[in-house]
């Protein structure tokens, strides 16, 4: 194989592959981490520089996806529960995976106090359909995309 192109998966150590799969997945739980605790910088550092996030409408780019994250207002308190992360190495440089949401949410100021809020379960449930890339910072997402199968039009 030259330097220029990727080693296909299935021929991939077992033991590389392994570590990409890892490494995504640790991206897919270090996004929820980061939003839910307002991390914003983080988040952002999770995407590609020409990374996307469709939430609904696509954002394209760090600059377009840091600008939106900034918008989130204060009194909007979120738990992303991410579960059945699969993740389907592609070759040493790409991998795409698909993580089930189970999203709680709650806009109001109970969400300042630091104190459990009553709720009526969640806001949301689907899951995330991503494609990873590896960069000179790691693996980060190319590509997310949000799916939603059921959603409480009150709360989104």
């Amino acid at each position: 194989m030259t330097d220029q192109q990727p080693e296909p998966a299935q021929t991939l150590d077992p033991t590389h592959a392994r570590d990409i799969r890892d490494e995504c997945e640790a991206l897919s739980i270090a996004y929820a981490r980061a939003v839910d605790f307002r991390d914003y910088e983080s988040f952002v550092a999770l995407f590609a520089e020409d990374g996307e996030l469709d939430t609904g409408a696509p954002l394209i780019g760090r600059e377009s996806i840091r600008k939106a994250i900034g918008r989130r207002p204060d009194e909007l308190k979120s738990r992303h529960v991410l579960t059945n992360i699969f993740i389907d190495v592609q070759d040493a440089d790409n991998a795409r995976g698909i993580s089930y949401l189970t999203l709680y949410r709650h806009v109001g100021p109970e969400s300042l106090s630091g104190e459990p809020i009553e709720f009526q379960g969640p806001a949301a449930v689907g899951h995330y359909e991503d494609q990873f890339v590896r960069t000179p910072e790691g693996f980060r997402f190319k590509r997310r995309r949000l799916q939603l199968s059921f959603r409480r039009a009150e709360k989104l």
